[in-house]
């Protein structure tokens, strides 16, 4: 790194996606030498089960808060920052004063009105309205117009942010969830074809990110020549023609090798915000079955390079499926597409380029 380069604080939690984000980005800075990163990782794990609890929330969002404070803080007295980027706001609410010293941006993948939609599919009571979502409101408001700039991970999120809390459209950059193409690639040899169409699905949390369902289907069709690979955090049980796996790492040669060997994606999610596991499979070059959940939609265009189904609507994901079995050349055609995709709009290096030139713009660094 050139000494002269400007130092900038990267505030960010290491939880679930969250971490991935970090991992991502560090790998991207090191290829740099415009700027000097002050990684400032705020760790606070929390089973994914029990992360939607507001009463697990409003303790997170406060550690969270006080832990980025101090964080802050101590980085810029060892040496002056000339900026920081703060994911998510959580992190932010109690750095008022440091973000009115030093400019700078959050980053993140949901409002509190987009998180009502994990409050609904879990059955919680709704935090947006009544005078706690009028306070919550006027917190969130306030955070996002002391900050500088806006990243977020969808338009979803974009439309929020300036419908909902008024932060300007031009003070909001869109940056979807990206990896590192020569990291996640299509095997280097063409998988032979032996008749077998090989499933893949990454979530920790198997209801939310539709694992339930399907499992269900893998139970129910009658169609054969399929094997489903399962990755998630909790070991169980699967039915014939299902493997779990449990405990692979992000960007580890074995969930790589997962996406080289398969054919699909499948994420038929009930609620989520945007999911780095789509990007890391259409840069390995499949087909991506999913949901219009949050703003996953926005990275699967159905019918060029996989298909959206409703989210929760069982039916239609087992008739997808069992037709997308019987049609693997249009899973390899998908699977290019998505890879195009992949390389136009989530490469890592193009992103973090984009990202960065907007951050230097709205800081002045």
């Amino acid at each position: 790194m050139q000494s002269s380069a400007p130092r900038i604080a990267f505030v960010i939690e290491t939880t679930l996606g969250n971490a991935v984000f970090l991992d991502n980005l560090k790998r991207a800075m090191g290829r740099r030498t415009d700027i000097t990163p002050v990684w400032l990782p705020i760790d606070e794990h929390v089973n994914d089960l029990w992360e939607h609890l507001p009463m697990v929330r409003s303790r997170l969002s406060m550690r969270g808060g006080l832990r980025a404070r101090v964080a802050l803080n101590q980085a810029s007295s060892r040496e002056p920052v000339r900026a920081a980027v703060v994911h998510t706001q959580r992190l932010a609410h109690l750095s008022h004063d440091f973000m009115r010293r030093v400019p700078s941006v959050i980053s993140t993948d949901a409002t509190p009105s987009g998180l009502e939609e994990y409050l609904r599919y879990y059955g919680l009571r709704t935090q947006h309205a009544g005078w706690l979502g009028r306070a919550k409101n006027v917190l969130h408001r306030r955070t996002y117009a002391i900050a500088k700039g806006m990243l977020s991970f969808s338009q979803y999120t974009k439309r929020s942010l300036v419908e909902e809390y008024g932060v300007p459209d031009k003070s909001v950059h869109v940056v979807w969830p990206s990896v590192d193409t020569t990291l996640w690639r299509p095997a280097p040899e063409k998988k032979p074809r032996d008749g077998v169409v090989r499933l893949l699905f990454v979530g920790s949390d198997l209801g939310r990110k539709g694992g339930q369902l399907l499992l269900r289907w893998a139970r129910e069709t009658r169609r054969r020549n399929w094997r489903l690979d399962l990755v998630t955090s909790t070991p169980f049980e699967a039915p014939p023609g299902v493997r779990i796996h449990v405990g692979l790492q992000p960007n580890s040669p074995e969930l790589i090798g997962l996406a080289q060997a398969a054919d699909l994606f499948v994420l038929p999610t009930m609620a989520d915000m945007s999911s780095w596991a789509i990007a890391e499979a259409k840069a390995a070059g499949l087909a991506v079955l999913s949901t219009p959940a949050g703003g996953v939609g926005e990275l699967v265009r159905d019918g060029v390079d996989g298909r959206i189904v409703p989210a929760g609507d069982y039916t239609a994901l087992a008739h997808m499926l069992d037709a997308l079995l019987q049609r693997p050349a249009t899973l390899e055609a998908m699977g290019r597409e998505a890879r195009r995709m992949a390389e136009a709009h989530m490469d890592l290096d193009t992103t973090c380029s984009r990202m960065l030139a907007f951050i230097r713009q709205v800081t002045g660094v």
